[in-house]
């Protein structure tokens, strides 16, 4: 399996956060659970086979994606394809905040959705991917990658300052942070901070908050995968109680914290679920 990743110069890197090439992963499952992370993804699939999202219960087909694909900010998680008989992609990850510059529309409408991205970005987009196609190796997919993504945020580069702001403050730490006193330093209203939050971040702020907290759940149970304090853990991570953290883990997840532990996969945000 080839598996790299390229981090933009700068300005880019202001927007995008990481550019991920992978060919031919293989993985002993069919089908893997792909929990919210707080991000939205193009996809570039680079094989003419169609890739498949499934029902989150009973695994059946629910959605054909072909050529390439924007997954948008999730609050559920997705049952997606992990095998296939060829694969290969090369997938942008943007910055929180970020999509705006490059959808060129409010990113509310895509949130828990995934699109044909040619309905976002048109016929040019084929015109990337078959670019993407001629390129010998991932140093040289990464340049035209660059290169597209550059011309494309062009005359859309400025996101909203408030949102810059607050996603600056949320992330720093999602688990203390206050929406009342975020809302007051921006000087709007609490009803027109969700309205420009839903155009920039496809998401409202408490949404992204909770995502956040629970990124930050899944982060610490990856590095300390022995013993556990599962009431420190909720604690640290601004969950009112155990409960409340087990609640809202298996919201996000499908499962409690210490299934997770023993389903997860070998990539965070991962789970494998079948082996059809």
């Amino acid at each position: 399996m080839i598996l790299e990743f390229h981090i933009p110069l700068l300005p880019l890197s202001n927007y995008v956060e990481l550019i991920t090439y992978y060919k031919g992963y293989n993985p002993p499952h069919t089908i893997e659970r792909l929990l919210p992370d707080g991000g939205i993804d193009l996809i570039i699939d680079l094989t003419n086979i169609p890739k498949y999202i499934y029902d989150n219960e009973s695994l059946t087909e629910v959605q054909s994606c072909k050529r390439a694909w924007i997954s948008g900010m999730r609050t559920e998680y997705i049952s997606i394809q992990a095998r296939a008989d060829e694969s290969e992609m090369l997938v942008i990850r943007f910055r929180p905040g970020m999509a705006w510059s490059f959808l060129h529309m409010p990113v509310l409408e895509i949130k828990d959705k995934v699109v044909d991205a040619e309905l976002v970005f048109g016929n040019e987009l084929l015109s990337f991917r078959e670019q993407l196609l001629e390129q010998a190796d991932s140093a040289q997919k990464f340049a035209v990658a660059e290169t597209y993504l550059l011309q494309r945020m062009k005359n859309h580069v400025e996101v909203h300052p408030a949102i810059r702001y607050c996603i600056s403050q949320i992330s720093r730490n999602p688990s203390q942070i206050s929406i009342r006193e975020i809302t007051y330093k921006t000087g709007y209203s609490n009803k027109h901070l969700i309205s420009l939050f839903g155009k920039y971040a496809g998401i409202n702020p408490k949404q992204y908050i909770s995502v956040l907290k629970f990124q930050q759940a899944v982060q610490l149970l990856e590095n300390n995968p022995g013993q556990i304090n599962w009431t420190s853990l909720a604690l640290d991570c601004g969950y009112y109680d155990q409960a409340h953290f087990i609640n809202e883990f298996k919201r996000f997840s499908g499962f409690n914290p210490s299934a997770y532990m023993e389903l997860r996969g070998d990539y965070i945000n991962y789970i494998p679920v079948s082996q059809r």
